[in-house]
């Protein structure tokens, strides 16, 4: 995904000004693909210079407001249609872990703690999301909602591997000769 799709998807909801796309935007795809201020409004003069999206109006203390135009859909889909998506993923915490071992287990457990609770608070602001935006007012919304669900699935499912991983590393897998994580009494790597 690029920035330029999720601004078409959004602004083909609802016309929103750049402020207002920026908070729907981090709550609602902030999760698959974050994206700052810095980055939106720039791409909002791209998409607008390309005749992607058109002001249709301005907002309190002239905040332009913006929807996506029929050139714009025609390019969502074609993105949709001919573009493969990139299945690769990086996540810069969970590379440090290959490297946990390298620190005492206090420390190791630390980090994880830091980590969990960076994760609980991004389920916590999902969930706020979810229980405070009309996910059936439009198809985008109702299609945002099916994102958001990954966002409140993927930060469960860290946080239990996150528990997961504690309880490995209080058992002793870090240290020579510890448990295999994972692994069962007297089980041994094939």
């Amino acid at each position: 995904m690029s920035l330029r799709h999720g601004l078409l998807d959004l602004l083909a909801g609802e016309p929103m000004s750049g402020y207002d796309l920026s908070r729907f935007f981090s709550v609602s795809m902030g999760n698959v693909w974050p994206a700052q201020h810095s980055q939106i409004y720039p791409e909002l003069a791209k998409l607008t210079a390309e005749g992607l999206i058109a002001q249709t109006g301005e907002g309190p203390r002239g905040r332009k407001v913006y929807q996506t135009t029929e050139a714009g859909l025609a390019a969502l889909r074609s993105w949709l249609r001919d573009s493969p998506p990139d299945y690769s993923i990086r996540q810069e915490a969970q590379l440090r872990v290959f490297c946990l071992w390298v620190l005492p287990p206090d420390e190791a457990l630390a980090y994880l703690a830091r980590d969990r609770a960076e994760y609980v608070r991004h389920l916590d602001l999902i969930t706020a999301t979810i229980a405070a935006v009309d996910w059936g007012e439009n198809q985008v919304r109702r299609s945002s909602r099916l994102s958001i669900e990954f966002g409140r699935r993927f930060y469960t499912e860290l946080i239990g591997w996150i528990d997961w991983a504690a309880e490995q590393i209080a058992a002793g897998a870090l240290q020579p000769g510890g448990p295999v994580p994972g692994l069962t009494a007297g089980a041994r790597l094939g």
